[in-house]
């Protein structure tokens, strides 16, 4: 029996604890589940104390992303620095038991009338400059116009349920008299629990809206630290693709010097004849004088053209060497040319992630992925380029060597043509023989000069003209993927819009 009535003893204290009627709202009187109210107020003020506590380091040096961080944790912060007083003045107002009750209730209405003036449109600026941060999409704007609006509902009611409890405790107050404190069938009467459970629930409300407004900062802050983390990806992908480019143009040198040797060796060598004659055959031609007089001076320089072929040859050197000391200059800053031609689509899914709508997520996770490829794939197109003009190249050491096997058909029959002068018996004839042929070797001197000419002229050409093929390919191929990146905007603003298809 006497643990029965010590449980018992313990059990009406723990509830008075709770719920049994105590001195409090303003009035010196036992009000019933004031206790409840003031453990809803504390649970209302931690969850303001939340609205500002959301924080995230963004460091890549992306403009929108500072301004849309310090946009929302100013939010967060006139949250708290706003409604932060009403959560200890309705903890309070659950304990006063002096007054006066205006004072009491109306510091309390001030304060919700402060609120609701915040997100009835203290906030406009700050929510624009979200909107524009993020490319002008509204997402993150509706969602706090939504919780807003819901919110001063919310105190609306609560402003109401204030007023009616204050209502109560006022009439309880007069019905009393002088009598102090005030009886408990007088407030039974006047004040019922309905009353301050309208208010507890209203309150509970509130909580709940607060704390979806810092859902909305701090998901919003939250998707900026993934697209900080984006952009430090991307540029870690552009870097690591665009030190990749001199691996390419130095094995393009590489092959260059290949063809270089080629070309030079086919000049430096000749067209596979030279003016030698036999020493015997040569001893009778300069027992005649009108060869020697005439046509010995025009094999001579005809000998000479061929030899100055080996010399020209140097030229082609010079060509190539200039076409190949200037590949590395085509693209200037590759980092930057690169990183130019993504910016569009690093733009739109950096907007899409932090635009915070219901398919961010998808659509940055579906579009970010291909962004990133867009680098590598820029420096693979550079490899295209490089093999394209190498392609063309190769050909040019076949035409040179063609031109010389033409040049070699000068003097194919050079011997045979003596031969027969030679055979003439008569001394005269001979020599008019050979003299009638020297203007033939004559010209035939100038044309290889011009020949030679032309070949050497035509590979400082080819090589000129293929560095500038190679110089558009190259820039094309950023215009590309600069096409790529618009195109990838498109889609993934499409996707923020539509969803999964």
């Amino acid at each position: 029996m006497r643990t029965f009535c010590f449980a018992l003893t313990i059990l009406c204290a723990f509830q008075s604890i709770l719920a049994y009627p105590r001195p409090d709202f303003a009035i010196n009187g036992t009000v019933s589940t004031s206790v409840t109210l003031r453990t809803a107020a504390n649970e209302l003020g931690a969850k303001i104390i939340n609205a500002g506590n959301g924080t995230v380091e963004v460091t890549s040096g992306y403009t929108e992303l500072t301004t849309l961080r310090t946009a929302l944790q100013f939010i967060g912060d006139e949250i708290v620095r706003v409604a932060g007083p009403l959560a200890p003045q309705l903890t309070n107002l659950s304990t006063d038991n002096v007054g006066p009750i205006d004072t009491v209730y109306g510091e309390i209405n001030t304060t919700i009338l402060q609120f609701e003036a915040l997100i009835s449109g203290g906030l406009n600026d700050t929510i624009a400059n979200i909107t524009t941060a993020t490319g002008n999409y509204t997402y993150i704007a509706k969602q706090f116009h939504d919780t807003f609006n819901n919110t001063k509902t919310t105190l609306g009611e609560l402003r109401m349920a204030l007023e009616q409890l204050r209502l109560n405790v006022t009439k309880a107050k007069s019905m009393a008299g002088t009598a102090n404190p005030i009886p408990p069938s007088i407030i039974l009467t006047y004040v019922p629990a309905t009353t301050v459970n309208a208010v507890i629930a209203q309150i509970r409300i509130l909580r709940d809206r607060v704390s979806t407004m810092t859902f909305v900062i701090d998901s919003s802050l939250e998707n900026l630290k993934f697209a900080d983390r984006f952009i430090f990806s991307l540029k870690d992908e552009i870097v690591r693709n665009a030190d990749r480019y001199p691996l390419s143009y130095q094995a393009f040198q590489i092959n260059l010097g290949v063809e270089q040797s080629k070309v030079y060796s086919i000049l430096a060598t000749g067209p596979g004849c030279t003016i030698n004659f036999n020493i015997s055959i040569q001893n009778e031609l300069e027992a005649n004088q009108q060869y020697t007089d005439n046509l010995a001076p025009k094999l001579n320089n005809l000998y000479v053209a061929y030899e100055a072929i080996a010399t020209e040859a140097d030229k082609t050197n010079t060509s190539f060497a200039a076409y190949s000391g200037k590949v590395p200059t085509l693209i200037g800053n590759r980092t930057t040319e690169l990183a130019l031609s993504l910016c569009p689509s690093l733009r739109t899914v950096l907007q899409v992630q932090i635009a915070n709508a219901g398919y961010s997520d998808f659509c940055f996770s579906k579009y970010s992925s291909i962004v990133l490829s867009q680098a590598a794939l820029t420096i693979d197109a550079f490899d295209v380029c490089f093999e394209k003009e190498l392609l063309r190249l190769m050909n040019l050491s076949t035409i040179i060597e063609r031109m010389l096997k033409q040049l070699s058909f000068n003097t194919a029959d050079l011997l045979s043509n003596l031969q027969v002068c030679l055979a003439i018996v008569n001394p005269t004839a001979e020599g008019a023989c050979y003299t009638k042929i020297a203007p033939y070797y004559a010209v035939l001197a100038t044309k290889v000069t011009a020949h030679t000419a032309t070949a050497i002229n035509l590979v400082d050409a080819e090589t000129r003209a293929s560095l500038n093929r190679l110089g558009a390919c190259l820039y094309s191929s950023l215009s590309v993927t600069a096409v790529s990146a618009e195109e990838i905007s498109a889609e993934a603003s499409k996707c923020l819009d539509v969803g999964p298809q």
